[in-house]
């Protein structure tokens, strides 16, 4: 490779600057100290969960993050599918409180994302996370919303000689079997070799990825 030719490092970054123009804050995944295989940032949704649900109880708090962050489900499209339902229509949380002598119970709504005021949510851009599961994986780029792993990324080097988006697509599916638990909370995959960009989820077949279009509807 000349050395006027750019990496597949390089791209990531590109990628990550203009999210970063976008409001998105960036961490680098080695950096973070959390479980190798837990990928929700559970102190982010409890402190964004306490900022707009200021009225909880720490220990509902804690329940209530810990209910988001671990989905029902006997496999991950059954968590996945659980998962959605949630972050969509919210979930019913209750709690104690005391007033003069007597004690009565109260009930919340609690929606993990604030989609009515989009602003009002914690973005993080994350690249090379490790994660653990039947085998250690590092995606490229996860998009995270309130702690919450909802866009996985892949890219592959624009300035190979033969780049394929395929071989992006076949990474996503390497991650589904090895670090299944990300796909728990996965919304959208984007894979790009710098010259195709396609969008899909995770259990779809090459053929239902769909070209990444602009605002206008025309493709970038």
């Amino acid at each position: 490779m000349s050395r006027d030719r750019g990496s597949e490092t390089e791209f990531e970054q590109t990628l990550v600057d203009r999210l970063k123009l976008l409001g998105y804050r960036h961490q680098l995944g080695t950096e973070i100290e959390r479980p190798l295989d837990e990928v929700v940032f559970r102190e982010v949704l409890r402190t964004e969960l306490a900022r707009r649900y200021a009225d909880l109880p720490p220990r509902t708090l804690d329940e209530t993050v810990a209910r988001i962050a671990r989905p029902e489900g006997v496999d991950p499209l059954h968590r996945n599918l659980h998962f959605h339902r949630v972050i969509t229509r919210g979930i019913e949380v209750s709690f104690e409180r005391k007033v003069g002598k007597r004690t009565h119970v109260e009930h919340r709504h609690v929606h993990p994302i604030d989609f009515k005021n989009p602003a009002n949510n914690d973005f993080r851009v994350i690249n090379q996370l490790p994660i653990t599961g039947r085998n250690p994986r590092r995606p490229d780029v996860i998009l995270y919303v309130n702690g919450l792993p909802l866009v996985v990324m892949e890219l592959k080097n624009p300035y190979d000689e033969k780049p394929t988006v395929k071989h992006a697509y076949n990474q996503i599916q390497h991650y589904t079997v090895d670090i299944p638990q990300l796909f728990d909370f996965n919304a959208v995959c984007v894979i790009s070799d710098g010259n195709e960009t396609l969008h899909g989820v995770h259990t779809a077949t090459m053929d239902w990825y769909a070209a990444w279009k602009s605002i206008d509807g025309l493709m970038i």
